[in-house]
This record gives C-alpha cells, structure tokens and sequence, in this order.
C-alpha cells in the first residue's frame, strides 16, 4: 500500500482529552490540522470533562471536530467516549498539552502495514530543552522515548498512540485505573492494562522513532517535590494494577518487593534520580500491597492533605 497516496490512506479519528485548558487545546488543534496528512483523510475527535473556560468555542474555529461532553470524570472515561465515537479504521491518541509534528499521522499509519501490530506509538519529547537532566524522569513529566530505532514494544503511552479500530471489541482502557484525581491521589495506570490486554491476545505493538509528539510540561512539575509525590501516586496506582491481575496479598507484596531490589541493584550502577524515582514506586506499591490498597491509598491521601495544609506561623 502507497501511504503517500491520498485514496489509499486509512480514515483516522484523532481523540483528544480535554478540560479546562482552552488555550493548550487551540495549540493541539493547530498542530493537527498542519499536518501534511489529508484532512478528508481524518476526524477530530474532542472529548470534553466538563470544561467552563470556553473550550467548546475554540472547538468552533476548526473543521470536522465532534465535541463530545463525558459526564464521567476520569482520563479512561474520556479515551473510551472518543474509541466509541470513532467512524475511524484507525484511532490515534493525543492530550491537550501536546502539540504534534507535521508528519505524525502519516507515520503512525506506516506501523499499521507490520502483521499483527494492533497499536502504533512514538516518542513524546519535551517542547523545550532546558530541563535539568538530572530531573528528567519521563513516567513522571509524561515523556516517553524508546530511542531512534523503530522496534517491537510490550508498551507505549497514550499521548502519542494509535490503535486499530477493532482492538475496542475486546479492549477498553480500565475506568478504575485511569488517570483522574481521587481526592489527593492522581492515579494512572490504564495505559499500561491496555497495552497489556494487547499483549495477552497476542497482537503487536510497534514503536516508531518518527512520529513525534511534543508535550509542554508545567513550570510547576519541574521539581524535586513533584517528582517524587508522582512516585508516590504511581506506587499506588501500581498497587492497584497488581490487584487487577492478581488479588492475592502475598503475590502483591513479592511484586512490589522484586521491583523494589531491582531498582536498588540497578542503583548501584545508575545512580541517577530516575533510578530513585523507580525505588520510589516500589516502596509505595509494596506499603500499599502491605497495608490494603484500599486503606493504604486512604493514609497516603490523607498524608499528601496534611503536607498541603499551611503549617502555623512560629
């Protein structure tokens, strides 16, 4: 198949997540629509949380956008509302506060000619380059990349995703996982249980170096602090992934633990924060495996409110 050729392309629907970033939204979509991918070739779809910043009247100032409005508050309700609404054979992921290269489309959609590749993604970089190395711990400020050669993956991220209409027959993005704020815990996770529902069936997921995406991250995210409470939550959401395969305590606990002295062992050759980051997730999955999921993610909530609170003046 020609990709270059308009009449061979596949009809796409592109989803995008959004809530209350409205000016984030209008540089996504002006991105969109200039890529060098035929707009009769694509759809865009908006899934909306809700918004009350006059998102719905950027959404007027492009065409064949579908704005839809999900009741549900959660990243994984949004995602499924837009694979829902897709007229698409192909359906691609990206968030609001990604902006993508002109190409991206056309080579998402070349992954989709390898047998078996059910799901296509690629890199997501920042858009600027004066983040401190040592902080750049991509789980925690949404980066992904896999390196300059494209090549079989057991996991991509769903800002820069593409997958094959058919996959949502059988595969949905988990709606007690998905990243959504539950009082002080950002949970995350239904990205990982999608990929790897696409692995159990024994499809393909395919990487490609090619296909960028480029994610503005927030001044307030390059820290320390934030960091590590990200690994804090993602411990926990970690926990709650555990419990969704297997619901054993025990089996929860040697999980966590395994992940836990590998990251140590790593450490001893990595010293760097991402490796601290990772030792991190696996002391709060194993807290949580220890203590519940359900009473563990209640004292860590309950510890992030009291760390919020203004402390009194001396």
């Amino acid at each position: 198949m020609n990709i270059e050729t308009s009449m061979d392309l596949p009809f796409v629907s592109i989803v995008i997540c959004t809530l209350n970033r409205r000016a984030l939204l209008k540089e996504c979509l002006t991105s969109i629509y200039a890529m060098t991918y035929p707009q009769s070739n694509f759809e865009v779809i908006v899934v909306d949380g809700g918004s009350y910043d006059g998102t719905q009247k950027i959404t007027d100032e492009y065409p064949q956008i579908h704005l839809a409005v999900e009741p549900h508050f959660g990243i994984a309700y949004a995602r499924n509302r837009g694979a829902q609404l897709a007229k698409g054979d192909i359906i691609a992921y990206t968030d609001d506060d990604c902006t993508v290269a002109k190409n991206w489309l056309h080579n998402l959609v070349s992954g989709f000619r390898l047998p078996q590749v059910m799901g296509v993604g690629g890199p997501v970089l920042p858009t600027f380059a004066e983040l401190p190395k040592k902080i750049l711990v991509h789980p925690a400020l949404g980066l992904y990349d896999e390196g300059q050669e494209p090549k079989y993956v057991t996991g991509i991220i769903t800002s820069n995703s593409a997958f094959r209409r058919e996959l949502f027959a059988f595969a949905q993005f988990d709606e007690d996982l998905g990243a959504t704020r539950r009082g002080q815990l950002l949970l995350c996770g239904e990205d990982v249980a999608f990929c790897r529902k696409i692995m159990d069936n024994h499809f393909k997921l395919y990487y490609t170096p090619d296909a960028k995406v480029y994610h503005r991250i927030r001044e307030d995210r390059a820290n320390v602090h934030y960091i590590l409470r990200h690994a804090i939550n993602n411990g926990v959401s970690v926990a709650r992934l555990i419990q969704k395969s297997k619901s054993s305590r025990i089996w929860m606990v040697r999980y966590s633990l395994t992940g836990l002295l590998r990251s140590m062992y790593s450490a001893g050759s990595d010293r760097s924060f991402g490796t601290c980051y990772q030792i991190v997730v696996y002391v709060s999955a194993a807290f949580i495996s220890l203590t519940g999921v359900e009473n563990g993610s209640l004292l860590v909530a309950k510890t992030f409110e009291t760390l919020r609170q203004p402390q009194p003046k001396k």
